[in-house]
C-alpha cells in the first residue's frame, strides 16, 4: 500500500513538473508570438485612410509641419549670351522659405477601396527662416513666355509673322527679364507679351495656329495662382487600405485616368504614393528592400527612389530611400527609361542623362527638370554654365519611412527647374547657344514630430516587452525542465 502510494506520488510530481514546464513554454509562445501579432493587427487598423484612424487624421489635419524652400538662380551676364568665349553665369539666391499646409477637398470615398480628392496647398512666407529680402530682391532670368512661344511655333510658317508683331510692338526687348522675386514666384509679374498673345491667338479661327498652351493668368510667376488652389494639383484617386492594408495610399488615377499623356508606357503610369500616405511594409524587410515610387503632380509622373540605408529620428528606427540617376534619364544610359523621352521615337534619346522634359506638363514651356545644381547629371550641363556646385548632402532627393506603419519620417524633396535655350527662329533668340539655363530649385522638407515618433516607439516597446518576457519565460522553463529531469532521475525514483 505504501509502495503504491509512493510510486503514485512520484509520478504525480513528474506530471506536475513537466506540465508546468509545458505551460510556461506555452505562455512564452503567447508572449513571443501571440501578443506581438495582436498588437500588429490592432496597429494596422490605425494605418489606413478610414475615419477615426491615425493616418486618416494626419492626412486631413496635417500634424507634421512642412517647409517649402525656393532657391532662385540670378543670371549675371545675359547680355553676353552670344559671346562664344563667355559662359552664362548664375548666382544662387535664397532660400526663400515658406510654411506649407495641405487641405483636401471634393472628397469622395468609393466602393473599390479608394478615395478621390483634390489637394490644396497653402503657403505662407517665413522671413525669419529665409535668406534674402523676398519683397525687394530682384532676379534676372530667361523670359519664360517668350521661350514658350518660340518652342511651340518653331518651324511653323506663322512664327515669322508673330515674331514681327512682337518686335514691332516692343512686346519683348530682350530674351531675359529682370523681375522682383515675389512677382517671379507667387505674385505674378505683369506681362504685356502674355496678355497680347492670348488676345491675338484667341481672335484667330480654331486650327489657324498650333495650340499654344499659354498660362491663363494676367501675369507670369512660377507659382502664381497656385497658393490655396484646389484644382492646380489635379484630382487624385488612391487606395484607402480598408479592405487590404497593402493598398493604403497607392495611387490608382490622376485626373481621372490611370495613365498620363506626357510619357509612353510604364513611364506614364500613375503609380506609387503621392507622398503622405504609404502602405505598411511589414517587418523583417531583409537585405533587398524594394524601391519606392513617388508620384509628383508637378512632373506629371512618378519618380523611383532606391533604398539607401537605415535611418533614425527621435529614437525611431526606419529606412531611407534616395533618388538616383534613372529618374532623369531618357534612354541614354538606362534603356528602360527611353519611354521618358518626349521627342519622336526616332529622335530618342534627345537629352543627355540628368534632365527630364516636362514641357507638356507646364503649358508647353521649354522646361526640363534635374536634381539641384545638375547633381548626378551629365557633366556637359555644368560646364556649359558657371555657378553650379553639386553637393550630395545639399542636393540629394531623400525620403525616409517607418516601414511597419508606412508613416513618413523625413523628406528632402529636391528638384531643379531649368529652361532650354536655343535658336528657335525668333529674332531675339538668333545665334544663341544651345544650353540648359537653370531657373530655380525647390526643397520640400519635413521631419516627423516627436509626439508621433513616441507613439510609434510605444508600439515597438510593447512588442519587444512581450518578446523579452517570452525569452525570460523560456529561460525559466528551461531551468525548471533541467531541475525536473534531475529530480525525475535522481530524486523521484521508484
Amino acid at each position: 500500500m505504501c509502495c503504491c502510494s509512493k510510486r503514485y506520488s512520484n509520478n504525480a510530481k513528474k506530471l506536475w513538473a513537466f506540465g508546468g514546464v509545458v505551460a510556461i513554454f506555452a505562455a512564452a509562445a503567447f508572449f513571443g508570438f501571440g501578443l506581438p501579432a495582436i498588437i500588429d493587427a490592432v496597429a494596422l487598423t490605425e494605418f489606413r485612410v478610414k475615419e477615426g484612424a491615425r493616418v486618416y487624421e494626419n492626412f486631413f489635419d496635417g500634424e507634421v509641419p512642412i517647409f517649402f524652400d525656393i532657391y532662385l538662380f540670378h543670371w549675371t551676364n545675359p547680355e553676353q549670351i552670344r559671346d562664344p568665349n563667355v559662359r552664362p553665369n548664375f548666382v544662387q539666391m535664397g532660400p526663400y522659405v515658406f510654411s506649407e499646409r495641405h487641405e483636401r477637398g471634393m472628397v469622395s470615398f468609393n466602393d473599390n477601396d479608394t478615395i478621390t480628392f483634390n489637394q490644396k496647398r497653402i503657403w505662407h512666407y517665413m522671413p525669419e527662416l529665409s535668406n534674402g529680402d523676398y519683397f525687394n530682391d530682384r532676379v534676372t532670368t530667361l523670359n519664360p513666355v517668350l521661350a514658350t512661344v518660340g518652342k511651340t511655333l518653331e518651324g511653323d510658317p506663322l512664327l515669322p509673322l508673330l515674331d514681327g508683331i512682337i518686335m514691332a510692338n516692343n512686346l519683348a526687348e530682350f530674351l531675359y527679364k529682370d523681375v522682383p522675386v515675389h512677382e517671379m514666384l507667387f505674385d505674378g509679374h505683369p506681362d504685356t507679351l502674355l496678355t497680347t498673345l492670348r488676345d491675338l491667338l484667341g481672335a484667330l479661327p480654331p486650327g489657324t495656329v498650333p495650340d499654344i498652351s499659354l498660362p491663363p493668368w494676367e501675369g507670369f510667376g512660377w507659382f502664381v495662382e497656385r497658393n490655396e488652389s484646389l484644382t492646380y494639383d489635379g484630382t487624385f484617386q488612391m487606395g484607402t487600405g480598408t479592405d487590404n492594408h497593402i493598398n493604403t495610399g497607392v495611387m490608382r488615377q490622376w485626373n481621372n485616368a490611370p495613365q498620363v499623356p506626357n510619357y509612353r508606357g510604364v513611364c506614364g503610369q500613375v503609380r506609387g504614393s503621392a507622398g503622405e500616405v504609404w502602405p505598411p511594409m511589414g517587418r523583417n524587410l531583409g537585405d533587398n528592400i524594394r524601391p519606392l515610387n513617388l508620384f509628383l503632380p508637378d512632373l506629371c509622373s512618378a519618380i523611383t527612389l532606391r533604398h539607401e540605408r537605415e535611418f533614425t529620428v527621435h529614437g525611431l528606427d526606419g529606412e531611407l530611400w534616395v533618388g538616383d540617376a534613372r529618374n532623369f534619364d531618357n534612354g541614354h544610359t538606362i534603356p528602360e527609361t527611353e519611354c521618358q523621352c518626349t521627342s519622336p521615337i526616332d529622335q530618342c534619346p534627345f537629352y543627355r542623362p540628368g534632365v527630364l522634359d516636362v514641357s507638356e506638363c507646364k503649358f508647353g514651356a521649354p522646361l526640363v527638370v534635374s536634381y539641384p545644381h545638375f547633381y548626378l547629371a551629365h557633366p556637359s550641363y555644368r560646364t556649359a554654365v558657371t555657378g553650379m556646385e553639386p553637393d550630395r548632402a545639399k542636393h540629394e532627393f531623400r525620403f525616409a519611412l517607418h516601414p511597419f506603419s508606412g508613416i513618413p519620417m523625413a523628406a528632402n524633396g529636391r528638384i531643379q527647374y531649368n529652361m532650354h535655350l536655343r535658336d528657335n527662329g525668333m529674332a531675339l533668340f538668333r545665334d544663341v547657344p544651345d544650353v540648359i539655363i537653370p531657373a530655380f530649385w525647390i526643397e520640400q522638407r519635413m521631419v516627423l514630430t516627436k509626439d508621433i515618433a513616441d507613439d510609434l516607439k510605444l508600439i515597438e516597446d510593447l512588442r519587444w516587452g512581450f518578446i523579452y518576457t517570452a525569452f525570460a519565460l523560456c529561460g525559466v522553463a528551461a531551468l525548471l525542465l533541467g531541475l525536473s529531469l534531475y529530480a525525475a532521475f535522481f530524486v523521484w525514483k521508484d
